[in-house]
């Protein structure tokens, strides 16, 4: 293209963007080669599966199903007599006669063998029944009248449902009676038949770490916690720390302090024991969360304000105290000090989290002293730490204190690494020292030959920074020196150009670099595509949907769900009516597509994107949230309870003044449609309304809590005190 052709497009008037398109999707580019390929290559020499053995293989199937037979209607009618004469029992609050149906239903089950999973107790009885065992068991553990083999049967089938209510009370009986191996039994048997849940990485209200997020999941059973904490008393009885670490590290599940309290306040065990389980849990609770050295740095920065430093004290308090134990520690200070009884180590990343956490809580003093701890543990500080005093500096864009601690690093004889100059060379761009930016990143060069993928953040790094600056040429040189040379760029690099073109409305730069990643065998990702579109939508290109999808195709890209909700939800980041205009049809495309319909966090993206910030006039938001609303309810889609807490939230975080009500009518939305409010539901619109003064909101949905008989956990009471000392 000419030079007077690229002038003429750079501020492109809107009649004309249909022109540069025709230049800028052709060059969008290559087709992705990966999806030509085979996913794996067959034996040519290896025979072929014929009719034959498929036909087999269907006879067979067929033949185990014809083989079971049908359940007769006298055996159902049998199955719902049981069932009713235990949901009577169950009524009347006769434990014995219960179990005694539950026996004959099960034993009838085994005799039938139907193929209905749902032939046996429902679940809704077989929970009842739990906890009436649960409340007669501990009170007629000494002279039980029903048969114990029954009884254990039945708790740890209905713990294998999702039921372990039962099981928790032949547990608390168990060790009532000082019985600490046969608790132990029945755990083993349990965890023996269930499967063990996901890790989530989660916090719970005393800052520590949890895999498992009790409070924000409607259908998980609490009382598989409570069984948890019975082993781990089981194992206090018998001295056994090591054996409760691995009870606890293989349940994958995490204790909050709401349910460690509700646990050791039933438990009717002597009190010296009690604080020793009491010890053993709050120990494991830190074990596990060292265990994980990542979920330890991503608690410490969910903790890194001024507000929580309290709480980040303590942590970094405990781990400390876990480490100079001398006489029963259980923590090492780095991975050389593990042993049988240290049984978890801190490691450079969490040390170096603290100190990036402290100086975030503008706690300087307590970064200084995390330095001489380390000394007085023998510890010296690698060049990861220094990176992180590096990286904190950079966010503050303090280049002076960078380069004092650059030197002092230099002094103690610590070799910088990629990941150094690259902190140095950000925060040198971001103050807008630019020659000695550039300076040092010719130092790198000349110090690091070997190209790898730490490099490459720093070329990405300085590209962002000429860039910036408006050094475009200069730009471009680094850019061409890359794709010859090494390292080759990848699409963060292209981004980083697309984002500076479509920030300036400079078409021809979109083009000139889209065509480079076509040359450079790069395959556009969802902040591509995001970045080309809001340009377009920028000079009032309407079309811009349909345009960015057939250049996906082109890419031999398949958008999918998750594709077409990242763009959505970068659209709508945007704030702009043009922004919500292309989502809705980037959603209208969705829903016409059998294979790309939109699932709830599709829907909740556009929703959240509305309460964010106040953009587009209140008519425009409602018309477009009833819209959604109406969508969801067509094609079947529900709010769950995190879709909930996301609208709760954004609806509190509203600049309309009004925006509270919203949250408000979430909440009776929640009660209307039967989805629990759990602690964090009120944790959230408490602290929200707090905040916003709502005093007379607050005091009604307070009561509206109490109406429902929610028991609110620890740190859920401590703002609802808080509110009401400001309220009387």
């Amino acid at each position: 293209m000419h030079a007077r052709q690229v002038s003429k497009l750079k501020y492109a008037p809107n009649h004309t963007t249909l022109n540069l398109l025709d230049f800028l999707v052709p060059s969008l580019v290559h087709r992705a080669r990966a999806f030509s390929k085979p996913v794996f290559q067959r034996d040519p020499s290896a025979p072929k599966d014929g009719p034959f053995l498929h036909s087999q293989i269907r006879d067979q199937i067929m033949a185990r199903a014809h083989a079971r037979p049908k359940v007769s209607d006298s055996a159902k009618n049998t199955r719902n007599i049981l069932i009713t004469q235990i949901q009577k029992s169950v009524e009347s609050g006769d434990l014995l006669s219960a179990l005694g149906y539950w026996r004959s239903l099960e034993e009838h089950k085994a005799s039938v063998q139907p193929d209905d999973e749902g032939y046996g107790l429902p679940e809704s009885t077989e929970q009842k029944l739990a906890s009436l065992f649960k409340s007669q068991v501990q009170k007629a553990h000494a002279a039980p009248s029903w048969d114990p083999v029954i009884a254990q049967d039945f708790a740890l089938r209905a713990a294998i449902h999702g039921s372990a209510e039962a099981l928790y009370g032949l547990m608390l009986v168990q060790l009532q009676m000082k019985r600490p191996q046969e608790t132990l039994g029945l755990y083993r048997q349990f965890m023996a038949s269930v499967d063990s849940p996901e890790i989530v990485d989660d916090v719970d209200d005393n800052g520590l770490a949890g895999l498992v997020r009790e409070g924000n999941e409607s259908n998980f059973d609490h009382f598989r916690v409570s069984v948890l904490l019975a082993a781990i008393t089981a194992h206090a009885m018998t001295d056994s720390f090591r054996a409760a670490f691995d009870t606890y590290m293989s349940s994958k599940l995490r204790v909050s302090s709401f349910r460690k309290n509700l646990f050791f306040q039933e438990v009717n065990i002597p009190s010296e024991v009690v604080k020793k389980a009491q010890k053993y849990a709050n120990r494991l609770e830190i074990l596990a969360l060292l265990s994980k050295p990542s979920a330890l740095s991503k608690h410490i920065m969910n903790l890194a304000h001024p507000r929580t430093a309290p709480v980040l004290i303590r942590l970094y308090q405990t781990i400390l105290d876990g480490i100079h134990d001398e006489s029963d520690p259980y923590l090492a200070a780095d991975r050389v000090g593990l042993s049988e009884t240290r049984l978890a180590a801190m490691t450079e990343v969490g040390w170096t989290s603290f100190q990036t956490g402290f100086i975030r809580c503008e706690r300087k003093d307590l970064a200084a002293q995390l330095w001489s701890d380390l000394a007085n543990l023998g510890i010296q500080p690698g060049v990861t730490m220094w990176t992180g005093l590096l990286d904190v500096y950079a966010d503050l864009r303090d280049s002076t204190q960078s380069m004092l601690t650059w030197n002092m690093m230099l002094r103690q004889k610590i070799e910088p690494d990629e990941l150094s100059y690259r902190a140095m060379i950000a925060v040198l761009f971001d103050d807008n020292k630019l020659d000695e930016a550039i300076q040092r990143f010719q130092e790198f060069r000349k110090r690091f030959k070997i190209h790898n993928a730490p490099q490459l953040t720093v070329y990405n790094t300085v590209l962002r920074g000429l860039l910036r600056s408006k050094r475009i040429l200069e730009a471009n040189q680094l850019l061409s020196t890359m794709l010859k040379n090494g390292p080759a760029p990848d699409v963060v690099s292209f981004n980083t150009f697309l984002g500076f073109y479509s920030r300036e409305k400079d078409f021809s730069g979109l083009a000139t670099t889209v065509n480079r990643m076509s040359d450079a065998k790069i395959t556009g990702d969802v902040v591509t595509f995001s970045t080309i579109m809001t340009a377009l939508l920028q000079v009032g290109e309407r079309n811009a949907p349909n345009i960015i999808l057939g250049i996906m195709q082109k890419q031999g890209v398949q958008p999918n769900v998750a594709t077409y909700t990242a763009i959505i939800d970068h659209l709508m980041r945007e704030q702009s009516n043009e922004n919500l205009e292309a989502s809705l049809k980037l959603l209208d495309k969705m829903e016409q597509d059998p294979v790309t319909k939109p699932n709830e966090v599709t829907y909740t993206t556009i929703l959240t994107g509305l309460y964010r910030g106040r953009w587009t006039d209140r008519q425009r938001a409602e018309e477009v949230r009833g819209d959604i609303v109406s969508r969801m309810r067509r094609f079947k889609v529900a709010f769950r309870l995190p879709t909930y807490h996301t609208l709760i939230q954004a609806a509190l975080d509203s600049p309309y003044p009004d925006g509270y009500k919203d949250a408000l009518a979430l909440i009776q939305e929640m009660e209307d449609q039967g989805i629990p409010r759990v602690n964090n539901t009120w944790y959230i619109l408490f602290k929200g309304l707090e905040r916003l003064e709502q005093w007379e909101a607050v005091n009604e949905m307070v009561r509206k809590m109490w109406r429902s008989q929610h028991k609110p956990t620890e740190s859920l009471q401590k703002v609802i005190d808080r509110i009401v000392r400001k309220t009387s």
